[in-house]
């Protein structure tokens, strides 16, 4: 009986467990590298630029090489 109630226990405290972040969703999507060209923000495009360097109008791809 006591094996039971413990088995009991430890399923409830699991499953409070796995419910405890279901209620908050996030409230605005982050933008991603690919959505560059979408934002109008200039405060926000500036933000995304520096953790994408490569995905700006600036960005020349260096010639191929045939060794």
């Amino acid at each position: 009986m006591k094996l039971q109630g413990l088995l009991l226990m430890i399923v409830a405290g699991t499953f409070a467990v796995l419910l405890v972040g279901c209620e908050k969703a996030p409230d605005i999507a982050s933008p991603t590298c690919a959505d560059l060209d979408k934002i109008t923000d200039p405060v926000q495009k500036e933000e995304l630029l520096k953790t994408c360097p490569r995905s700006g109008s600036g960005f020349k791809p260096s010639p191929k090489k045939s060794w």
